[in-house]
């Protein structure tokens, strides 16, 4: 479990996003608060910092840090088993998702839709940075941590994957038909459960969590009846300046969390005094930084250097040219690494995947 320290001071980065930021609204709980209800969860108790009432509704006025909300996603997680994620993200619709919502609605197109939404994803609450991956034939909807946090990530994962399909349905052109679902670590979830909800195949244990569809979908066109003129594009403006208001509102706006900073920083290639260097910060600050969000600079480093690794090797890239790309001090110590990762050498990898 990883440690998260209150008790230090405010650090240098302003444009962090800290897991003791009070952010969190409680319609991305929504799911969860269906699902104990139903099965006569002591809800006051497990989400205390929501100010639940007693037929179990939160106040809508209230937000929580990470922090207070992964205590109640952990017990959530013991009661409701490895299929929870699924469960509560198939519970929430666009209607739950508040102003970004709406923004979403307006829009022209599928694509433009699921765009507007990941650029405010903040405002309904997301604890993890969904993004759009957009390749000429197939594109993909990708999950990636907002926190250094393994106990809750694979629920994250799976929950907000879920959500954003299921939000997708509710808008008013041709459903999101996905090919694949692909999900981190080795949840032991009900495949076929899994699999009638996404409508799709589902697979665990890869290297990132994602939603695979044709990219020809984005191009489905939103019908909006007589309610709405996209064209004149005073609708959209109207709730993207609501969505910034919003953001500004609850200090987040133009944040990124510190894990996202380090990822998107190529934190696998530096050093801790290379990115203190990098951020104009010291390396003790840094450090104070990474205690405070519970992080830690090496796993970070090694999960983002793990994934590019696979990747690169399953491009048909030499275990020498992966060694270099990756900062490796040789061939050989590249091959302890992967062995350390994995159990198994470059090659032996590079051939079950192929299987």
């Amino acid at each position: 479990m990883p440690h998260f320290s209150a008790s230090l001071p405010p650090q240098s980065l302003p444009s962090v996003l800290s897991v003791q930021d009070a952010i969190f609204p409680a319609h991305p709980f929504g799911g969860l608060f269906a699902l104990g209800r139903e099965n006569n969860w002591r809800l006051h108790e497990m989400f205390p910092a929501f100010e639940v009432d007693a037929l179990g509704r939160p106040s809508a006025a209230v937000r929580i840090s990470y922090l207070q909300a992964r205590e109640s996603l952990l017990l959530a997680k013991h009661l409701g088993g490895a299929d929870l994620g699924i469960l509560s993200g198939s519970r929430k619709a666009i209607a739950d998702l508040g102003e970004m919502g709406q923004g979403m609605q307006a829009q022209v197109t599928l694509g433009k839709a699921i765009a507007f939404g990941l650029e405010y994803q903040l405002i309904a609450g997301s604890m993890l940075q969904l993004e759009l991956d957009i390749g000429a034939q197939r594109s993909s909807l990708v999950s990636h941590a907002l926190f250094d946090d393994r106990e809750v990530q694979d629920f994250l994962d799976a929950d907000h994957l879920a959500t954003a399909l299921n939000a997708s349905r509710h808008l008013p052109c041709r459903p999101l038909q996905a090919e694949r679902v692909e999900l981190r670590g080795n949840l032991h979830l009900s495949r076929s459960a899994a699999e009638d909800f996404f409508a799709c195949p589902v697979t665990v244990g890869a290297d990132v969590s994602r939603i695979v569809f044709a990219s020809s979908m984005l191009d489905a066109s939103l019908d909006h009846g007589q309610k709405i003129d996209p064209q004149d594009g005073f609708t959209s403006t109207f709730l993207r300046q609501a969505c910034e208001r919003e953001l500004a509102s609850i200090g987040v706006l133009g944040k990124q969390s510190l894990v996202r900073m380090l990822v998107v920083m190529q934190c696998e290639c530096r050093s801790v005094q290379e990115m203190a260097t990098a951020l104009d910060i010291s390396a003790r600050s840094l450090h104070r930084l990474l205690v405070r969000e519970g992080a830690s600079y090496f796993h970070i480093a090694e999960s983002v250097r793990f994934g590019r690794a696979k990747r690169l090797l399953l491009a048909g890239n030499s275990t020498q040219e992966v060694a270099e790309q990756l900062a490796y001090s040789d061939e050989r110590s590249f091959r302890r690494a992967f062995k350390r990762w994995t159990a198994s050498s470059p090659a032996a990898y590079r051939k079950s995947s192929e299987k």
